[in-house]
């Protein structure tokens, strides 16, 4: 019988695999304007891991993939790769509330609900502080900043809508998925996970 790695070690390796997820995934939809799967993966890996590990893979998958997008490097706007970096850290922390919710439970009417709806408060949150980020860097005084909020209200709706969407739809099953994966491979206790 083989001996399993011990629990840190396989944890940052958890760690490590949501960021690439994140990562590729956002590699993969950078030219859908506003739709993407990095907050679903940074609330899934809290939900999962626990909310001190949801933080580290938001903060480490949207630093990396914000650093080497493809359309732009974030690199090139410190404050706005801050604020992005920040802005999923949280993320990843608020999933970290549901870890231990049943997995089973979460795919009802209910909790999708429920989950569906910190999806859009947590959406709100990252694109509020994100769309300040560059004008501030940019020096724009308050009107500038509000007509460049207006300006870009379409794409935020869009944002908005589709994470609700997504966290309605595919995060609780994306959950459930995470959680009865580790459950087998290490034969623990969902809440061992949570860290």
């Amino acid at each position: 019988m083989e001996k399993s790695p011990p629990l840190k070690t396989t944890l940052m390796a958890l760690v490590a695999m949501f960021i690439a997820l994140i990562v590729g995934t956002g590699w993969a939809l950078a030219m859908v304007p506003n739709v993407e799967l990095v907050t679903a993966l940074a609330f899934t890996a809290g939900a999962t891991l626990g909310p001190v590990l949801g933080l580290i893979t938001g903060a480490g998958g949207m630093f990396l993939f914000s650093a080497t997008n493809p359309v732009g490097s974030g690199l090139a706007f410190p404050l706005t790769l801050g604020a992005q970096t920040i802005a999923q850290s949280v993320i990843g922390l608020s999933g970290g509330a549901f870890v231990r919710l049943n997995s089973t439970r979460m795919e009802t009417w209910n909790f999708r609900l429920l989950i569906a709806t910190t999806g859009l408060l947590v959406t709100i949150f990252y694109d509020g502080l994100t769309s300040i980020s560059f004008p501030l860097f940019a020096g724009a005084g308050p009107a500038e900043i509000l007509a460049l909020l207006i300006s870009g209200l379409a794409f935020t709706v869009i944002h908005q809508l589709s994470n609700t969407l997504l966290f309605f739809l595919v995060v609780p099953r994306m959950i459930r998925v995470s959680r009865t994966a580790l459950k087998g491979r290490l034969n623990l206790q969902t809440d061992e996970f949570s860290a």
